[in-house]
């Protein structure tokens, strides 16, 4: 799966993963050892379905959420692995993009830009 930032015209991920399945989702990137594009689409736009924790991770990473029309309703760089708090977005959202460190300052996503999802 490829995202890209269609407001500032630049590729946040390519060849991402996809987690649709409940236990994909809850899964998500844990207990992996090196950092991968993951998109994560939650059954329903909610902030709450959407929100992630980093108990059990093993590096820090990137997360951009994003509704349903790929508008981007939150970003958070660098969640710090084994952190106890629940990351979520403002809004609520429908994908959750899981993404190396820097991929967000590299791409220069930010709240209100437009993404695809291919």
């Amino acid at each position: 799966m490829e995202v890209r930032n269609k407001t500032k015209g630049t590729v946040v991920a390519s060849g991402a993963g996809h987690a649709k399945s409940f236990f994909s989702r809850l899964r998500g990137l844990l207990f992996t050892r090196t950092p991968r594009p993951l998109v994560i689409e939650a059954p329903s736009q909610s902030v709450e379905g959407t929100s992630i924790h980093m108990l059990f991770m093993l590096y820090p990473i990137d997360v951009v959420w994003a509704d349903e029309e790929g508008l981007v309703v939150g970003t958070r760089e660098r969640a710090r692995p084994f952190s106890p708090k629940i990351f979520k977005p403002e809004l609520p959202a429908k994908y959750v993009i899981e993404l190396p460190v820097g991929t967000i300052m590299e791409s220069g996503t930010e709240k209100g830009d437009r993404l695809s999802l291919l």
